[in-house]
């Protein structure tokens, strides 16, 4: 067992933070809790942590939050207090000043930092900040090659996931019928939210290269405005394309997919999305970039292909819509890859390496 204190200061735990903290828990860790109280997922966190405290953090700098912060561990400061967000994290560096408390940050994301920016310095940049754990290889070899951070403040540590909890039934199952589309349709998939760096436009000219019984369906919010004019363009296009807005019943969705497709063309770390497509054994077709390439073991469970590149990736989709044996296969491998070395019960261990190693003052040994 493991006997020491974290505390988590978030504004939200998603599902596989939530795990790993009831994970650390059950390991002995003594783990608290408190986040923002207009979190969408306040009812599972609190759940789970029944003692949990609210914090509202307004902005990064801001000092009600950080005194309230401040005011709760002076007296009895934690062993780790571990922020996953911006503003809690700038908020947990300003109230541990002083305070003996070793400060682990967490990003999920390439991009969107600089040594010149000040915002920087009051998060990931903090001279005090202990430690950054990165969702995969590719993020953390942005922060120590592009931020020019140490290398020992750097962990990579994948947010792994249960298979299990993508099991089961889908509330609504969906068939082609039901949704219009011919018996021999063959059905491509996105979820996400479609932001230019997505991709999705080059998903859609890939369709103009597919065979006619091909169909793309996207679900998610549409933010990149080029999307639904381009997805028009055509009479072919119209009839092929399916914008389906935001969706709960993404597992009924991914059910009925041939292929899922993740077409970004930069900055991803670790889309939950594929994760999800491979637990539920769809093959997946990805561009090369940020963590997608360590998701699907360098090709061995799904197929990779250059970003910003229709012409391949309208290649790769052929080749599975052709091969039903090689969508089998690659599905499977998917939900192997998630079983073991994304699996949550790595997160946890991991992560409980990463604390042994600072409670003791060892160089950090994970990479």
């Amino acid at each position: 067992m493991h006997s020491y204190r974290l505390l988590v200061v978030a504004t939200s735990l998603d599902r596989p933070h939530l795990a790993l903290f009831e994970g650390l828990r059950a390991a002995g860790v003594r783990v608290e809790v408190c986040f923002d109280p207009a979190s969408p997922r306040r009812s599972a966190i609190l759940q789970a942590f029944p003692e949990a405290r609210f914090l509202p953090v307004r902005h990064r700098l801001d000092l009600c939050a950080a005194r309230t912060l401040r005011r709760w561990i002076a007296g009895d400061p934690p062993d780790i207090l571990y922020a996953p967000d911006n503003k809690p994290l700038s908020i947990s560096l300003m109230a541990t000043r002083g305070v003996p408390v070793r400060v682990i940050g967490y990003r999920g994301t390439l991009g969107h930092l600089s040594r010149w920016d000040p915002a920087a310095w009051l998060t990931y940049l903090h001279p005090r900040l202990a430690r950054i754990v990165c969702v995969s290889e590719a993020v953390a070899d942005y922060l120590r090659n592009d931020l020019r951070l140490p290398p020992d403040r750097v962990a990579a540590i994948y947010k792994g996931h249960d298979p299990a909890w993508y099991d089961g039934v889908p509330a609504s199952p969906l068939t082609r019928e039901s949704l219009g589309l011919p018996a021999d349709a063959r059905i491509i998939g996105f979820v996400g939210n479609m932001r230019p760096v997505k991709g999705v436009d080059v998903l859609i000219r890939a369709m103009d290269r597919l065979p006619p019984q091909a169909h793309l369906f996207l679900a998610g919010e549409v933010a990149d405005s080029r999307l639904r004019p381009l997805a028009g363009q055509t009479a072919e296009r119209r009839a092929r394309i399916h914008f389906l807005g935001p969706t709960a019943d993404i597992l009924g969705l991914l059910d009925l997919l041939d292929v899922f497709v993740m077409p970004s063309v930069a900055r991803e770390g670790l889309p939950r999305a594929a994760i999800e497509a491979m637990c539920r054994r769809r093959p997946v077709v990805a561009s090369a970039v940020g963590g997608l390439p360590e998701l699907l073991d360098h090709g061995a469970c799904g197929l990779l292909t250059p970003p910003r590149d229709a012409a391949a990736l309208a290649d790769a989709l052929r080749r599975l819509l052709a091969d039903s044996a090689l969508c089998r296969q690659l599905g499977d491998a998917g939900r192997r890859r998630i079983e073991t070395r994304f699996h949550i019960r790595e997160t946890i261990a991991r992560t409980l390496a990463l604390h042994q190693s600072l409670l003791a003052g060892a160089p950090e040994a994970l990479s």
